[in-house]
């Protein structure tokens, strides 16, 4: 039971991870309170790190922002682009249970139910839009 929690524990931790900070690289340092989000990098400053990634999920500000805190950064400049669209042809597969139930009438009066479970192969398309993301993050002395 303690290995099933565990499991569950970790898909739903993965689940809501942020890529910003899976494909952080760069120094990392006390998480900061609060962090803006800048429209252009700051004069004179260097990114403490910077995530670069391509990716089907559609992200913010909020996710920026909260790499942002985690990396102890104050700022960060990031951008979205769109790059392509790929439609795939995937299956789903549905049970599909069926019950007959049979009268047998004579010296002995009976009822006989059967179940039988097959699987019902379903034809889906899947469309997936795909985003480079690039991310630069910066401590900005006060």
């Amino acid at each position: 039971m303690k290995i099933f929690l565990a499991v569950c524990s970790l898909v739903a931790l993965s689940s809501c991870a942020n890529p910003f900070l899976e494909n952080y690289s760069g120094t990392r340092f006390p998480a900061t309170e609060h962090a803006v989000i800048l429209m252009e990098n700051p004069e004179g400053q260097s990114p403490i790190g910077r995530s670069a990634f391509i990716a089907t999920q559609v992200l913010g500000d909020d996710e920026a922002i909260a790499a942002a805190q985690e990396v102890g950064a104050t700022a960060v400049v990031w951008s979205k682009s769109y790059l392509n669209s790929t439609t795939d042809l995937t299956s789903r597969v549905q049970p599909v249970t069926s019950n007959t139930t049979t009268t047998i009438v004579g010296d002995v009066n009976a009822q006989v139910t059967t179940t039988q479970t097959d699987y019902q192969y379903i034809p889906e398309t899947r469309t997936n839009h795909w985003w480079e993301y690039k991310a630069a993050f910066y401590r900005i002395p006060k």
